[in-house]
C-alpha cells in the first residue's frame, strides 16, 4: 500500500475495493436477493457521478468527457440514481468553458 503521503494507486484502491465486496453483498442479500448487481453498482456509481458533477461545477458536458460517457447517458443515470441534475449558472457569452480536471 502506497505511504501515507502518497495517493494510493489503481491497485491500492482496487484491493480494498475487493476487500468491503463480502460485507456488501452480505447486506444486499439480505435487504433482498435478485438485485444485487445492480444495486451494488448504485452504491459505487452514485458518489463517483456525483464527485464528477462536483469537480465540474456541475457541468454535465465536460463531467460526461471526465467519466467517458456520453451526456445523454449520464444524464439518464443521474436521474435513475436520484442524483439531482444541479445546473451551474449560465456563463455569459464568450466566456471560456471550465477545463478538464488534471488528472
Amino acid at each position: 500500500m502506497a505511504r501515507s503521503s502518497e495517493r494510493p494507486g489503481p491497485a491500492d484502491l482496487a484491493g480494498v475495493i475487493a476487500a468491503a465486496v463480502p460485507a456488501l453483498v452480505e447486506q444486499l442479500l439480505a435487504a433482498g436477493p435478485g438485485r444485487v448487481h445492480r444495486q451494488a453498482l448504485a452504491v459505487l456509481e452514485r458518489p463517483l457521478l456525483a464527485h464528477a458533477l462536483a469537480l465540474t461545477g456541475g457541468n454535465q458536458l465536460v463531467a460526461a468527457r471526465l467519466l467517458g460517457l456520453n451526456r445523454n447517458t449520464l444524464r439518464k443515470r443521474c436521474r435513475e440514481l436520484g442524483l439531482a441534475a444541479a445546473r451551474a449558472p449560465r456563463r455569459p457569452r464568450g466566456a471560456a468553458a471550465a477545463p478538464l480536471p488534471a488528472s
